[in-house]
């Protein structure tokens, strides 16, 4: 009766099949949660599809349409365009059929979504705000009832309006947005449904697996802080369930783990002992912040199994990195990963160019300061364009930060398109300068 679907944003010649990730793991959560509830349930991962063309994989939506009648489309700010279409084909099919839309874009850009939808296209019936687990379910619930029966939206807005963390037009056009969401508790999430996930065409061989939600940091260019109030970390009791189901798929060699598995030094410490205690030797890799990684944490994280660690530099200028809130320091970054390199521990660096603050000469320093570094063979640099995601302090308190934005295509706000200029850099400056990062990331 529900689909959840996962738009396909990789092209066929862009996927590198050996290093193929799973989709985001919300709709796995939500899969697992509702099939745990008897509701029939199933995904449709239209990464998975590596080889279809556009035109065979609208085919396979419209196939797939006439067989329920409520569907969840997630998606990110990049990806939201595809949503949308997504959502013409189904309600093309039958102008019933209930669109429910997720994800971070939508989070944060619902009150316009909605007024632009029901003044064109009218094919969003329903968002869900933040986190998905308790407001979904409550949905779904109370949707069910309709498909039957026949009975009209009408008679259930009161109930409606009683689930946290939706929003909706109403009958009349107004636009309705409830109490804000439940908060999650991870501890009783069910594990991911990754036994959902079709393998007509492609299965997965890379997990990934959070171990935690929101971020105490405050970095200017991130919307996590905002999508998740407070930083919840997982019990490694749950952790080491999941990393076990994974292993039991015998699909899987590799997991990733997000994000930043080193925000609480005890946390850091019994996550890495799971895997040394419990004798797993199933490859790994993590985002961890580096500047505060002693000899000792490489020695234990070497040990553990960890094969890639994932870190984000941004920038080698105090002045750049304090203005963006993202306090570390890059003199403790790159000792950091002199300790990673002393245990031969493979490093991805992300590096951000043009955040506010950032002139030609803090760039210069910054690629000055990637020369010092201990990276080697193996190792690799990307350089990304800042993005003001909606959700982010670049986003909300932009003209605080005097940037001017020159590019409104949301499809573009993939890191890689200019979107902001800023009083010290304009778009001839910057696009000079990103063709020099990227020279650098390829030639490294």
């Amino acid at each position: 009766m529900i689909l959840l679907i996962n738009p396909k944003t990789s092209k066929s010649s862009e996927v590198q099949r050996l290093y193929f990730r799973e989709p985001n793991l919300g709709l796995l959560y939500l899969t697992a949660i509702l099939d745990q509830h008897n509701i029939p349930i199933d995904i449709l991962d239209l990464e998975q599809f590596l080889d279809l063309s556009e035109l065979e994989l609208k085919h396979l939506i419209e196939e797939k349409s006439n067989s329920y009648k409520i569907f969840g489309i997630t998606s990110l700010t990049n990806t939201f365009h595809l949503a949308l279409d997504i959502a013409k084909i189904i309600k093309e099919q039958d102008e019933d059929n209930i669109i429910v839309m997720g994800g971070p874009h939508v989070t944060f850009m619902y009150r316009e979504i909605l007024e632009n939808d029901i003044k064109n296209q009218k094919l969003i019936d329903f968002i869900c705000i933040g986190e998905a687990e308790n407001s979904f379910l409550q949905l779904v619930n109370l949707l069910i009832g309709l498909t039957p029966n026949n009975v009209s939206l009408e008679n259930i807005e009161n109930e409606l309006s009683s689930i946290p963390g939706i929003a909706f037009n109403d009958l009349k056009g107004n636009l309705i947005v409830t109490q804000a969401a439940v908060e999650t508790n991870l501890e009783l999430l069910p594990l991911p449904a990754r036994y959902k996930l079709s393998h007509e065409y492609y299965y997965y061989t890379i997990a990934n697996v959070i171990v935690n939600r929101g971020c105490p940091n405050q970095c200017s260019f991130c919307s996590r802080q905002k999508l998740f109030k407070k930083t919840k970390i997982r019990s490694t009791t749950s952790i080491l369930s999941e990393i076990r189901d994974i292993i039991s798929l015998q699909t899987y060699n590799y997991i990733n783990f997000y994000d930043n598995i080193n925000i609480n030094n005890e946390f850091f410490r019994d996550f890495c002992n799971i895997f040394i205690k419990n004798k797993l030797e199933i490859p790994w890799g993590c985002e961890i912040r580096v500047d505060v990684i002693s000899e000792e944490d490489a020695r234990l994280l070497k040990k553990a199994g960890c094969r890639l660690i994932a870190t984000g530099v941004e920038s080698a200028s105090i002045e750049v990195l304090q203005k963006n809130f993202k306090y570390q320091d890059p003199d403790l970054v790159k000792n950091g990963l002199i300790n990673l390199k002393k245990f031969n521990i493979p490093i991805q660096a992300y590096f951000v160019l043009g955040l506010p603050g950032e002139t030609e000469a803090t760039f210069k320093q910054t690629l000055e300061y990637i020369e010092q570094l201990p990276l080697e063979k193996g190792d690799k640099i990307d350089y990304f364009i800042a993005t003001p995601y909606p959700g982010s302090q670049l986003w909300d308190k932009r003209k605080n930060f005097e940037i001017k934005i020159i590019e409104n295509d949301f499809s573009r706000f993939d890191c890689n398109h200019i979107i902001f200029e800023t009083p010290d850099l304009n778009l001839i400056k910057l696009e000079k300068l990103y063709s020099l990062a990227k020279k650098i990331e390829l030639d490294f």
